[in-house]
């Protein structure tokens, strides 16, 4: 379930990313482009009245430059996308329903209807098809046929990201990478590569769109040769879980890296430190704030670190008062059954179903403490479940109180 969850939050952060040109081309193929095609994406970070038409070809980052695009409303409006591949009509009326589209050699491109928002604007892609890209798909040489693999080397592109979101109690952190093989033929690389997770990592999983050479043993990611020419895509994704204002993740880098790109969604006041990140600012992404970052390359065997401060938590001394007070309700109770034993023996059945139902309800807290603890159970449903079980305990001490009293 942590993985499927993961999946999701992942997607929710990549499409942003994508209508951004954040993530790669080579990586933007989870989500499919063209799936994305004409989904508007109401976003914060542009005025209110405003929406943006992105025009590519195939890839998010195959733009179209002085493609015309229209708005078709009750007002229509048309205009051109610029070098950055984007058309931007302004001063539309809020509530109004309009839809973009245009046409890209022959290609009819329209988004799905949508009512401008009371705040904020609207991001839209309009993924034309690539021919070149379908024709090169459809010619590939079939599996096996290819040149054989030499010995070689491969690096991680300067395409490569690292995604951080805020989860339940969790730091969710998802690599999205690119295995540079520069040489025109197949390389094996003298020894797997092999991504070593943080030892408080959990739920670690890969991500769809990774490459199938990808596997997980405890907690390493595992790719086996041979690369292919190009790139081969590699995702992954854990959660490290939050139990104060800071937290530190470190990773070693089995590849070298050709540049640090970061991007970490902002809740409150946190703040983001790395000695590999040159620069980084803040961010407005659909309504939400993140943190932006780059710094130069790094060598293979290089461990890269990311602080992050002013995170938002629970604080563990309620848990700890509650579990304290458990255990001295139970020291007293064994106290004063030790005290009582050889004079109650005509209660004995009574005591003895009292003590087991004392046992089990406590043997219950201590798992469900270990849950909470272990971030595998709802917040709201532990509160719920502890504030049951503690009662009933004190319900069972009165009882054997009332026992040793008669």
């Amino acid at each position: 379930m942590r993985v499927i969850r993961l999946e999701r939050t992942f997607s929710s952060v990549l499409v942003l990313a994508c209508l951004l040109g954040f993530v790669p081309s080579a990586i933007a193929q989870m989500p499919d482009p063209k799936q994305m095609s004409g989904v508007p994406l109401p976003v914060g970070d542009l005025a209110t009245g405003t929406v943006t038409v992105r025009v590519v070809r195939g890839t998010m980052t195959n733009v179209i430059t002085g493609q015309r695009v229209e708005i078709i409303g009750p007002f229509p409006m048309s205009g051109k996308t610029n070098d950055a591949g984007r058309a931007e009509f302004t001063g539309l009326q809020p509530g109004t329903r309009v839809r973009a589209a245009t046409t890209v050699d022959g290609e009819y491109l329209e988004s799905q209807e949508f009512a401008i928002p009371s705040n904020g604007g609207v991001r839209i892609a309009l993924v034309a098809t690539d021919p070149a890209a379908q024709k090169q798909a459809g010619s590939a040489p079939p599996a096996g046929q290819g040149p054989a693999a030499q010995i070689g080397t491969v690096v991680l592109g300067q395409q490569s990201r690292f995604i951080f979101e805020m989860g339940e109690e969790a730091l969710n952190a998802f690599a999205v990478l690119e295995i540079v093989n520069a040489a025109g033929a197949p390389v094996q690389t003298a020894q797997p590569v092999v991504f070593q997770l943080p030892s408080a990592a959990r739920g670690a999983g890969l991500l769809e769109g990774s490459t199938p050479q990808a596997s997980i043993l405890d907690k390493r990611i595992i790719v086996r040769g041979p690369f292919a020419p190009g790139t081969t895509s590699l995702q992954f994704g854990y959660s490290l879980p939050i139990s104060g204002a800071s937290l530190t993740l470190e990773q070693r880098l089995p590849l070298p890296l050709g540049q640090v790109s970061v991007m970490a969604q902002k809740v409150g006041d946190m703040q983001m430190e790395s000695a590999q990140v040159a620069e980084h600012r803040d961010m407005p992404l659909g309504g939400e704030t993140f943190i932006v970052g780059k710094g130069p390359a790094i060598p293979a065997g290089q461990v890269m670190s990311f602080t992050f401060t002013g995170l938002p938590h629970q604080p563990v001394w309620p848990r700890n008062l509650a579990l304290a007070l458990a255990l001295a309700i139970l020291g007293a109770g064994v106290w004063g059954s030790m005290r009582r034993g050889a004079a109650k023996q005509a209660d004995d059945g009574l005591r003895q179903r009292l003590d087991a139902r004392r046992d089990r309800l406590f043997a219950e807290l201590m798992s469900l403490d270990e849950q909470h603890r272990e971030h595998t159970i709802d917040p709201e449903r532990f509160a719920a479940r502890r504030r049951e079980l503690v009662t009933a305990l004190e319900r069972v001490y009165a009882q054997l109180d009332d026992e040793a009293a008669a």
